[in-house]
């Protein structure tokens, strides 16, 4: 039984400690919203309202199984084929790698194993045409990963193309395309991608951090059109209900059947595997994930301050929609949504551990050697006196074996575990493996490489986002970079004269013809702009 009372002092006393304005929740039952509530504000500076359970906010990602359920709509009309390549629809697209273009299906672009790499640009062009645009002037120029099919590598410019080629079949701009196959038929009616029309209702501010701790409102509103499939959704948790009703419903809603239970089905089995111990991974734009011994579907979204967790299980009718104005690292949204599952289906306090196995020693030779990961930096497999070791970015763990390709190390001093997949070759080394649920590749270290330590003493000083400020700085002959947000020094591991990992990952200085390093990219994804 859900204990309300607990669980609003729970989410007031989260919000307080870790400093978020405003919070919205809704949760559905058997196809009824059996609670729904706002709390804060929708801004920390004058005019803020309360916010309530039709207050609109950014949903970032959680976008992604809206463009999904629209082009399931069209696959049903056949006016799309989810394993046709792309080239089919339209004829001109092109990628960076010879061939790849030939073969991206629409299912690997939406299931994140095109090859496609993570990119997100907040700001860009606000006509309708930017979509297009996008998929002509900039998909070329993403360098491929690995192969189309290979594994799955998350891709937001992999989901900006289905929305374009959702367009381009329909010949309707992709706004005119959601309005018709998802919202109106969802009764969605604040839900929207236009900021001018979202204006007009009680909508919640991004906020960025003072200095001194205060928070302020973010003043530009993120927009660019290029994205719009991907993750710039206004909406409300009572709109996002009614979109969970239909997908826990076999497609109906209201007694009106908006997808086939086919489609749904489709939609929500898992097609990419994360390589977890629980066997999570991503079906047809939705994430699949496992969770004390039930079936969750949903997705999670971030953009500019704001955050979104969208769960549901399907077998119970349960779900629950949680959006929040400022996210922050100590603000753990997650743990509210689980306690609510754990609450109404009477869950385990504690998930089954993984249990470990004897390993395929026989395969360790094709596992050793060195990976670089966007988002994991630099590690290395190798044997130590008969046991798998994985070493992270200088930190040395062991590993167990969970199944012949699936290993996890367990953290010092943490109960967190690291699950280490190896994507398997017939008899060649392997080239790909998947860390927490990221994909790393084989390299070969410059052993000539001797740093220009007079070169990454002029990129020190510290790189903004909307998400940290990183500070470069050198000491000892040993590049460090601290974080504002953790407030801790990590050290770095040289690449090259303009390329660190570290346990956020791989960093690439972006050095002007002038010399002078502008910013910093962390993991090919995020631009941090030196100060």
């Amino acid at each position: 039984m859900l204990n309300f009372y607990q669980l609003e002092q729970q989410i007031e006393e989260q919000m307080k400690a870790s400093a978020i304005p405003g919070v919205a929740l809704s949760v559905v039952q058997n196809q009824e919203v059996i609670y729904a509530r706002g709390f804060g504000v929708t801004s920390v500076e004058d005019g803020s309202i309360p916010v309530t359970p039709q207050t609109l906010f950014r949903i970032g990602s959680v976008t992604k199984p809206l463009t999904g359920t629209a082009v399931m709509r069209l696959v049903e009309t056949g006016k799309l084929d989810l394993d046709r390549p792309i080239k089919d629809y339209i004829d001109w697209f092109a990628l960076s790698e010879e061939g790849a273009a030939e073969r991206i299906t629409l299912r690997m672009l939406m299931t994140h194993t095109s090859g496609l790499p993570t990119d997100a640009q907040n700001y860009g062009r606000r006509d309708p045409e930017g979509l297009e645009a996008y998929v002509r002037d900039q998909i070329p120029k993403y360098p491929i990963i690995a192969p189309p099919g290979k594994l799955y590598s998350y891709s937001n410019p992999g989901i900006m193309v289905v929305g374009y080629i959702a367009e381009a079949v329909s010949g309707k701009p992709f706004t005119q395309l959601m309005q018709e196959l998802v919202f109106d038929p969802l009764e969605m009616q604040r839900t929207t991608f236009d900021p001018t029309v979202a204006m007009t209702y009680p909508i919640a501010q991004s906020h960025d951090q003072n200095e001194d701790g205060t928070l302020r409102v973010d003043r530009r509103f993120a927009d660019n059109t290029a994205g719009y499939p991907a993750g710039f959704i206004i909406s409300t948790v009572l709109d996002l209900a009614n979109f969970a009703m239909m997908h826990m419903n076999e497609g109906c809603f209201r007694d009106r059947q908006i997808l086939s239970p086919q489609s749904v089905a489709q939609m929500q089995t898992l097609h990419a595997d994360w390589y977890t111990a629980e066997g999570a991974g991503y079906g047809l734009t939705f994430m699949v994930d496992p969770y004390k011994g039930i079936r969750r579907i949903g997705h999670n979204g971030a953009i500019s301050s704001f955050g979104s967790w969208f769960l549901m299980v399907p077998e119970a009718d349960v779900a629950v929609s949680l959006v929040f104005n400022r996210r922050a690292p100590d603000f753990a949204a997650y743990k509210i949504v689980n306690r609510i599952f754990d609450e109404l289906l009477n869950l385990p306090k504690q998930a089954p551990k993984p249990q470990a196995i004897a390993p395929d020693t026989a395969l360790w030779s094709q596992y050793t050697g060195l990976y670089l990961g966007p988002q994991t930096g630099l590690l290395k497999i190798q044997v130590v006196d008969g046991q798998l070791m994985l070493e992270l970015n200088e930190q040395v763990m062991p590993l167990q074996s969970l199944k012949k390709d699936l290993y996890f190390a367990q953290k010092p001093d943490s109960q967190d575990k690291i699950p280490v997949g190896f994507i398997l070759e017939a008899t060649e080394p392997t080239r790909y493996i998947m860390v927490n649920s990221s994909p790393c590749e084989r390299i070969e270290l410059d052993a000539s490489f001797v740093p220009d330590f007079s070169a990454w003493a002029s990129y020190a000083g510290s790189y903004m986002s909307y998400l940290d400020t990183l500070t470069i700085h050198v000491e000892a002959d040993r590049v460090f970079l601290h974080t504002k947000m953790f407030n801790q020094d990590v050290p770095c591991i040289l690449i090259d004269n303009t390329h660190f990992a570290c346990k956020f990952g791989l960093i690439e200085v972006q050095v002007a013809e002038d010399g002078v390093a502008r910013s910093l990219n962390l993991g090919n994804y995020f631009i941090f702009t030196r100060c």
